[in-house]
């Protein structure tokens, strides 16, 4: 979906829509489904171009960082975007070893050239920051069994745990005479 800023330079626009965004664009491994993403919000004027605030809401399902099961989760916030005209933007000035230092607000804005803005992309960084990083189907989740990949929390595993081989070499500095 494209964006009409010029829709907004009398009055304000109401916008309601929803997204479909495919989890492969994504490219998270951990997200299983997601579903459209409900966008409503208000652009208006403002100096030096446009402010769009809205609410983002959708739901879907991860993958437990530990057990792999399914996770559901649901997100509703707040979302706003400043949009201004490419020829507004202050370029950083480099300092003397041609560093250039990026300000907040270099990050903040959307600038434009052309008065339709693809909104597609801004609504995917939004959902994006609002996945779940490392969901856990539950706090204790016990997950896979790294010898066998079976799932201790449906029955405990009768895998041997791993030998700690960490002080072999150190038992051959051991004198020979040491009971321990």
């Amino acid at each position: 979906m494209d964006l009409d800023l010029e829709k907004a330079l009398d009055e304000p626009v109401d916008l309601s829509q929803r997204f479909d965004v495919p989890a492969e664009r994504l490219q998270r491994v951990e997200l299983l489904s997601l579903a459209p993403v409900a966008f409503s919000g208000r652009l208006l004027r403002a100096e030096p171009g446009f402010v769009l605030d809205g609410t983002l809401e959708f739901d879907g399902t991860v993958a437990c960082a530990r057990c792999l099961n399914p996770v559901p989760f649901r997100r509703t916030g707040p979302v706003s975007w400043v949009f201004a005209p490419a020829h507004a933007r202050h370029l950083p000035v480099p300092d003397a070893d041609g560093e250039t230092e990026l300000q907040a607000t270099d990050l903040d804005v959307v600038f434009y050239d052309d008065f339709t803005v693809p909104f597609d992309p801004l609504i995917d960084e939004q959902v994006q920051l609002e996945i779940p990083m490392r969901a856990l189907c539950r706090e204790d989740c016990r997950g896979l069994c790294p010898e066998c990949g079976a799932d201790r929390n449906a029955a405990p595993c009768t895998c041997a745990p791993p030998a700690d081989n960490r002080w072999i070499a150190l038992k051959a500095l051991r004198p020979k005479d040491s009971e321990t």
